[in-house]
C-alpha cells in the first residue's frame, strides 16, 4: 500500500516567504555641508588652541588646511572604481555616514595645522590629546570604509573628498612626530607613500577598499600616533615608525600591480 498524503495542507505564519533585508542608506557629504565642516573645523582648531595656549597661528593654519582639502577634491578626479560604475548623487540629508566624514576631516585639518606650526616645547598632556584625536579619526576612517561597502552608499563628491582626506591625514601624521623631533626625516616617506597609495588604490563599487587594506591602514596609522605617546620609550618609537613606512609602501606596491587590471 502506498503511504498516506495530506493534502491541502495549509502554510502557517512561520512558513510564509520571508523579506530579503536589504541594508539601510547611509547618506554622505554634499556641498552644503561644506559650510558646517568649516564652522565646526574652526571651532575646534581654536578651542585646542585655546586650551594649550598655542596662539592662534596653528588653528589658522588648520582652516587653511581645510580650504586646501576643498580646492584639491574639487580639482582631482575620482580615484578608478574596479567596475568603472559611476556614483551616486550627493546626499542632502546630514546622516550618521556624514558626521563621521565631517569629524575626521576636523581631525585631519587640526593635526595637519599643528604639523605645519608646531609648538616647543610641548607638554605630555598635548601628545596625549593629539594622539587621542588621531587615533579616533583613524576609526572613523575605518568605520567610513565599513559602511561604504555596507549600506552601498556614496556621492562622487563624497568619495574625492573622503581621499583626499585620507592623503592630507597620512601627511599629517608622518609630520606631526618629525616636526616635534621625536623621530628623524625619514618617517615623512610613511605620509608621501600614505598619500600617493589614496590617490592611486583602485576603489570598489561604493568607494571601499579592501577589507584588509583598511585594516592594515588603520594598523599604519596607529603605529605613526604611538610615536607621539609619551609612554612609548625612545628606542621602540623608531621602530614602530619604521613599520608605518614598510607598511605604506606595501600599499603603495600592491596599488601599482592592481591599477593596470583595474583600469581594464
Amino acid at each position: 500500500q502506498k503511504p498516506f498524503k495530506f493534502k491541502n495542507k495549509k502554510r502557517g505564519p512561520t512558513d510564509a516567504p520571508r523579506p530579503t533585508l536589504q541594508p539601510p542608506k547611509v547618506h554622505t557629504m554634499g556641498m552644503g555641508h561644506l559650510p558646517l565642516t568649516v564652522l565646526v573645523t574652526g571651532a575646534v582648531s581654536f578651542i585646542f588652541a585655546l586650551a594649550f595656549r598655542l596662539g592662534m597661528a596653528p588653528a589658522i593654519a588648520s582652516l587653511a588646511i581645510l580650504m586646501l582639502l576643498y580646492g584639491l577634491s574639487a580639482l582631482v578626479p575620482s580615484p578608478k572604481s574596479m567596475n568603472g560604475q559611476t556614483a551616486e548623487p550627493a546626499a542632502k540629508t546630514l546622516t550618521t555616514g556624514t558626521r563621521f566624514t565631517i569629524l575626521r576631516i576636523t581631525i585631519t585639518s587640526l593635526l595637519g595645522g599643528l604639523a605645519i606650526i608646531p609648538t616647543t616645547g610641548q607638554p605630555d598632556l598635548m601628545l596625549w590629546a593629539m594622539a587621542a584625536l588621531g587615533l579616533l579619526a583613524a576609526l572613523l576612517e575605518t568605520t567610513d570604509n565599513w559602511l561604504a561597502r555596507l549600506t552601498s552608499s556614496v556621492s562622487r563628491f563624497s568619495e574625492r573628498l573622503s581621499t583626499m582626506t585620507s592623503s592630507m591625514f597620512s601627511l599629517a601624521l608622518a609630520l606631526l612626530p618629525w616636526q616635534l623631533g621625536l623621530v628623524g626625516t625619514w618617517v615623512l616617506a610613511a605620509g608621501i607613500l600614505g598619500f600617493a597609495e589614496s590617490a592611486i588604490s583602485a576603489k570598489g563599487t561604493q568607494g571601499e577598499v579592501a577589507p584588509w587594506q583598511m585594516w592594515s591602514r588603520l594598523s599604519m596609522r596607529v603605529l605613526l600616533l604611538a610615536v607621539l605617546a609619551p609612554i612609548v620609550p625612545e628606542a621602540l618609537r623608531p621602530l614602530f615608525a619604521g613599520l608605518a613606512v614598510a607598511i605604506a609602501l606595501a600599499h603603495v606596491v600592491y596599488a601599482l600591480y592592481r591599477r593596470p587590471s583595474a583600469s581594464k
